[in-house]
């Protein structure tokens, strides 16, 4: 291996545990065989056209910014085998994090792919200026993937949201997405149809369960993990340290070092081991800084609401959001001066 791409993997697995809740999942799927594995999942039959091999990550987000707290996104472009006139296409994997059912979702969904065909369009006008002859948009597939702990029935479709919606069905944008509600799906479905991240999937949807029986199923995904295929090793070391930040961030400290113990145990090289130990340290100083953050939110708001009586929604909202300790220190210290809720500037200073 390069010394290039073993600092790009060191890049990825650094950001899938500095910002696990966020990017954990993202950073699994921008892998095409863990993109494959999610796709099975769904039973949808476009799949089967969708040549997963030469797919390729399109960087950036399309998630509007009051809804990067609650879901992540990736983006990805394949070759499209089902018809002749149609040679790509683009799959969007919508990550949500929150248990509670968004009823938005239908509107957020529609909003979302208008985004990314706003992207097509703004892509072939700086190809090829103002015309438009021949461009046609790539379609877009998009998958909303549910990881919380609780089942949502259903996405749903816009008309679900206007009233007298059917009547009004012709009128209005109607949008289908594959589904993947890991709640739902029974575990011995995450290990037949889901691939390796399946068996990794069963290890999220159970990361709640008791101690012993998350230490047996830990075991049991850890030695599924050691018959992956030799060309499939740098996957499964991305698998290995999803599951270490899966531990240190739902397991309690006391069962927490025995387990890590046996996910470094099951690395398929010492190097792999060590970087295992770098990255626990890594995550344990991440945990320590949200445990910062977390503080510095309460307190702010705290102080915000005794000093000038109430905090809009919107304003909590932003303070609820920002990550930024050097940010959030600032408007602590700007209470002391600030004659009102306006000249704070939370509203206005990006986090």
């Amino acid at each position: 291996m390069s010394g290039n791409s073993g600092k790009i993997r060191s890049t990825r697995t650094d950001t899938l545990t500095r910002n696990f809740p966020e990017n954990g999942m993202k950073v699994l799927l921008e892998h095409p065989g863990n993109v494959r594995d999610l796709l099975a999942l769904t039973g949808g039959e476009i799949v089967q056209h969708i040549d997963l091999d030469r797919m390729h990550l399109v960087s950036g987000t399309f998630i509007a910014s009051d809804y990067r707290h609650r879901a992540s996104d990736v983006v990805l472009m394949a070759p499209y085998r089902g018809a002749p006139s149609t040679r790509r296409l683009m799959i969007t994997v919508l990550i949500e994090h929150q248990s509670e059912p968004d009823p938005l979702m239908p509107l957020r969904m529609v909003d979302y792919v208008t985004r990314i065909f706003r992207l097509q369009e703004r892509r072939w006008r700086a190809r090829h200026g103002r015309s438009l002859a021949g461009f046609r948009l790539l379609p877009v597939v998009p998958v909303v993937f549910h990881t919380g702990i609780r089942s949502w029935k259903r996405v749903g479709t816009l008309p679900d949201l206007v009233r007298s919606g059917e009547r009004f069905r012709c009128f209005t944008p109607v949008m289908e997405c594959l589904f993947v509600n890991l709640p739902a799906i029974p575990g011995k479905t995450l290990e037949r149809q889901g691939g390796f991240l399946g068996w990794v999937l069963r290890l999220v949807k159970a990361r709640r369960t008791r101690p012993a029986s998350f230490s047996r199923l830990m075991d049991r995904v850890l030695l599924h993990l050691s018959s992956m295929p030799e060309q499939e090793r740098v996957r499964g070391e991305e698998l290995l340290a999803y599951i270490q930040a899966l531990v240190y961030h739902e397991r309690e400290d006391c069962e927490r070092q025995q387990l890590l113990d046996r996910i470094e145990a099951a690395a398929w090289s010492e190097d792999k081991r060590r970087e295992l130990k770098r990255m626990g340290k890594t995550i344990a100083e991440a945990l320590r800084d949200e445990g910062r953050v977390e503080s510095a939110h309460s307190t702010l708001l705290r102080l915000l609401r005794k000093k000038f009586g109430s905090v809009p929604p919107h304003l909590a909202d932003q303070v609820e959001q920002t990550a930024d300790l050097e940010q959030l220190s600032a408007w602590l210290d700007r209470i002391i001066t600030a004659e009102t809720l306006e000249k704070m500037g939370i509203g206005e200073e990006k986090a």
